[in-house]
């Protein structure tokens, strides 16, 4: 029998500890959080997401959008961020899509959007509907009155864009708006390309891939008094997937249906899946304030809205994470998950729950994955949350495919 060198033996050695390291990391990460079902981790009514997978499977010929609203726990992104790094990793990037001046509104950003001003600037996020200026597409309202006004915005070299378009309130009494490439120089009088179904949004196209843009107003008549600017997209040519998001601290179904544009502006954005993940805030009302057939009628009221500017788009409604309310879990958050999975059902409508899929909010404080208020989670939180969207989003596509 022909011997094996020692230095072979060590190489060897080192191979299969490598091999069972790699299958103990694997099986750490899977079993890191017990309280995690896995194997509840579906999408219910799954019929209702056929024609979005039917699309997805050519999203490398063409571009695809998703549209994802919900409350503070998408505005920072960290959820979010992960959805759309794992889906255009398989299926394309696209663009960052929908973003909002954040910083500028003077609220929390994600980190992958940089913004900023010399001017004054009045932020209204659409959960504060007392406040005079109007809301719409990005949920959050940046406004002026300065003449001179202007703020830029930069987003990561990967997701540099071509194509924009500003959603603005457009009226006898608005400012003209420009917008100037920062890195080539190129300026477009934002007014000269409104869209003809609607006169608040202009889409514009610039000659060569851009991160960083800036905005600005210029009275060019004595009635102009103000610029107010509603949400800015942006997508560059190449096929793959588009991923909005868009989070507002505060929000409730209600919010978003009576915002002044955002239903109507929806439909720029070209969705073709709608995932909604709001009810958080419901269960925090005053006792007064919170009835059940009231608020199934504000989720009911949302989604036909959404449905009437979106026909025919599909939907995917998540349950809202369990928290806690003056040092106890909320139990109120149960109530809003039986009305949501009922109406979905009732709708025939996809759902993904979470509450089934994690259990209580004691499993999630347990294992430290809330951020000090009890409310929101910190960053490993709204980790382990995208994680377990994506794959049941993954292996839905997957299961979807196989069959046909």
């Amino acid at each position: 029998m022909k011997s094996i060198k020692p230095n072979k033996i060590f190489y060897l050695s080192i191979l299969l500890l490598i091999f069972f390291l790699g299958c103990e990391k694997s099986l750490t990460q899977q079993n890191k959080y017990a309280f995690v079902k896995e194997n509840l981790n579906n999408i219910h009514n799954i019929k209702e997401l056929n024609s979005f997978f039917e699309k997805l499977q050519y999203a490398k010929q063409k571009q695809l959008n998703i549209l994802h609203i919900g409350d503070s726990h998408l505005q920072a992104n960290d959820i979010t961020e992960f959805l759309r790094d794992g889906l255009q990793q398989k299926f394309g990037n696209a663009g960052r899509g929908l973003i909002v001046p954040y910083k500028v509104a003077g609220t929390n950003s994600p980190e992958d959007i940089i913004s900023q001003s010399n001017n004054k600037w009045e932020g209204k996020r659409n959960s504060k509907p007392f406040l005079p200026q109007s809301n719409g597409i990005g949920g959050i309202t940046i406004e002026s009155v300065d003449p001179n006004a202007s703020f830029i915005f930069q987003l990561p070299d990967k997701y540099a864009f071509t194509n924009m378009a500003v959603f603005f309130e457009n009226d006898d009494k608005s400012y003209d708006i420009f917008a100037e490439d920062q890195e080539n120089g190129q300026i477009i009088d934002l007014k000269k390309y409104i869209n003809k179904k609607d006169k608040n949004v202009a889409i514009v196209s610039f000659t060569k891939p851009t991160s960083k843009v800036k905005i600005t107003s210029v009275k060019s008549d004595s009635k102009q008094n103000h610029i107010t600017i509603l949400g800015i997209n942006t997508s560059n040519n190449k096929n793959g997937l588009i991923y909005h998001s868009i989070g507002v601290n505060g929000a409730e179904y209600f919010h978003f249906d009576t915002s002044k544009y955002f239903n109507k502006e929806t439909s720029f954005l070209n969705p073709d899946l709608i995932i909604i993940s709001l009810g958080t805030n419901e269960a925090y009302r005053k006792d007064s304030d919170f009835n059940e057939i009231s608020i199934k009628k504000e989720i009911d009221s949302f989604i036909s809205n959404l449905k009437k500017y979106n026909p025919g788009i599909p939907f995917l409604i998540t349950t809202p994470a369990y928290a806690y309310k003056n040092g106890k879990p909320n139990s109120r958050l149960k109530i809003i998950h039986d009305i949501l999975i009922k109406y979905c059902n009732e709708k025939q409508l996809a759902y993904w729950d979470l509450q089934e899929i994690t259990g209580d909010a004691v499993n999630w404080k347990k294992n430290n994955l809330f951020s000090k208020d009890l409310v929101h989670y910190n960053k490993e939180g709204y980790k382990l949350q995208g994680q377990l969207l994506l794959s049941a989003i993954l292996n839905s596509y997957n299961d979807y495919v196989a069959k046909h």
